[in-house]
C-alpha cells in the first residue's frame, strides 16, 4: 500500500518535528501509530520510505500481510 503523506511544507512551526515546516506530520506519525498498536502491527510486514518514482519523501510504502 502506498500512503501519500505530502512533504509538510505549509506548516510554520520550527520547534516540533511532527508539525515543522520541513517535515510532514503523517510521514512520522503514521509509523509511530502503527508501532504503538500491537493489533495493527501484526497486520503489517514493513513500513519504509517510498522510492522516488512512487513519491519519495512525500510517501510511505506499507507492506501488508496477506490474510
Amino acid at each position: 500500500m502506498l500512503l501519500i503523506t505530502g512533504k509538510g511544507i505549509h506548516s510554520t512551526n520550527d520547534n516540533d518535528t511532527y508539525i515543522s515546516k520541513d517535515l510532514g506530520k503523517l510521514k512520522y506519525s503514521v509509523p509511530e501509530f502503527i508501532k504503538s498498536d500491537s493489533e495493527l502491527s501484526e497486520l503489517i510486514i514493513s513500513v519504509n520510505k517510498a522510492d522516488v518514482k512512487d513519491g519519495g519523501d512525500g510517501a510511505i510504502l506499507i507492506k501488508l500481510k496477506k490474510l
